[in-house]
């Protein structure tokens, strides 16, 4: 039976609905996305579980709807049969969360009625954060309820931020210069729409961030970094996840420039990566000075692209950063990863997605790759 979801999404939103779908489809889920703003999705599913949203990095929390109507006796009825408190505390918090809305005052005074009238003493904050709902256990005892237009849901599932934050900060090496977040390395490896058992490449590993989540997800690795260091702090970090958790996926690590990655791997089901940038740049170049670096990361790129067709088959997916230069004179050079796809057997999936802070100096471009 399908239902509809409301779903709460990150800081990039056109990032976290294309994440939401390469998901839903990597599952075999039947899913429609109604409507959508920076905010929220709304989503019919055919299925759900609360445990996707610990696999998602761009959602920030989930809600089953329980409501869909503008007129407001209707709205009072679908509430009153929604069995809106489940637990077993007579002092609670509960919140709500209004995006494009008009009825949230409107809900604030029925919750209010609601309360009073099973006598439950409940404390309203128009705030919340995913770590107080998780801290104050509010999904077992409390009530959160999130509206979008006419749809109202409760909270069913949140992003569990704090396991998260702990996880990058226990493990045992970490280069921040040269990692991409745990939230982003969900993303990526999400988008790749690789499945658990299935083997999945990164060819610029670093420290191991794309491979620590994949292993999480049942997901074998394959690591490669010409760096000796990197090589170390992804074994010692490896080692680590498997020890601390209960992983049953493997790994293989290779110190090797990635533009020989086929000389060690012949296929795989999913590369994903984040490559060489670039050197860290302190002030914005000037267009010569970066029209120099665009053409070495071209040929860079261009073997890397070339190197994935190889391993990769018909269907496969490259999930691949690439870089966008700002200059001095304020022009943006980029790589031209068109020609470089068509060259190479690839199609992109999804137009380029920006992802980047207003302040970089280097915008990241995340393409989605599959293979012809």
């Amino acid at each position: 039976m399908e239902k509809l979801y409301l779903f709460v999404l990150g800081r990039d939103p056109e990032l976290s609905i294309i994440e939401i779908e390469s998901f839903l489809q990597s599952k075999n889920i039947n899913y429609e996305i109604l409507d959508t703003n920076k905010n929220i999705a709304a989503i019919k599913l055919s299925q759900f579980e609360t445990s996707f949203v610990d696999y998602l990095g761009g959602t920030i929390k989930v809600g089953e709807v329980i409501s869909n109507t503008n007129k407001l006796d209707e709205i009072e009825e679908n509430l009153e049969l929604s069995e809106l408190y489940k637990g077993t505390k007579n002092k609670i918090n509960y919140y709500i969360s209004g995006f494009s809305t008009d009825l949230t005052s409107f809900v604030e005074d029925f919750l209010k009625d609601y309360f009073k009238k099973i006598k439950l003493k409940a404390l309203y904050r128009k705030e919340t954060t995913p770590s107080s709902i998780i801290k104050k256990e509010i999904l077992k005892e409390g009530l959160d309820l999130i509206i979008y237009k006419n749809f109202i849901a409760r909270t069913i599932a949140v992003s569990n931020l704090i396991e998260l934050k702990q996880r990058d900060i226990q493990r045992p090496s970490v280069d921040y210069m040269k990692s991409i977040s745990l939230r982003l390395a969900k993303i990526l490896i999400n988008l790749s729409k690789i499945k658990e058992n299935e083997t999945l490449l990164d060819p610029f590993c670093g420290s191991g961030s794309i491979l620590q989540e994949a292993m999480l997800n049942n997901i074998n690795v394959i690591g490669i970094d010409k760096d000796k260091e990197s090589i170390k702090q992804s074994s010692d970090n490896l080692e680590w996840l498997k020890e601390n958790y209960p992983i049953k996926a493997n790994y293989r690590l290779f110190n090797l420039d990635s533009r020989k990655m086929s000389s060690v791997v012949s296929k795989v089901d999913a590369v994903v990566t984040e490559p060489y940038l670039g050197p860290y740049i302190r002030k914005l170049p000037n267009i010569e000075e970066a029209k120099s670096l665009i053409f070495d990361l071209t040929n860079l790129y261009s073997s890397i692209i070339k190197q994935s067709s190889e391993i990769l088959g018909k269907g496969k997916r490259l999930i691949i950063i690439i870089p966008r230069l700002k200059t001095v004179e304020g022009k943006t050079l980029y790589i031209d990863i068109r020609s470089l796809v068509e060259q190479n057997k690839f199609y992109l999936v999804y137009e380029p997605v920006i992802y980047a802070y207003s302040k970089s100096k280097i915008i990241r471009e995340i393409c989605v790759l599959e293979k012809h």
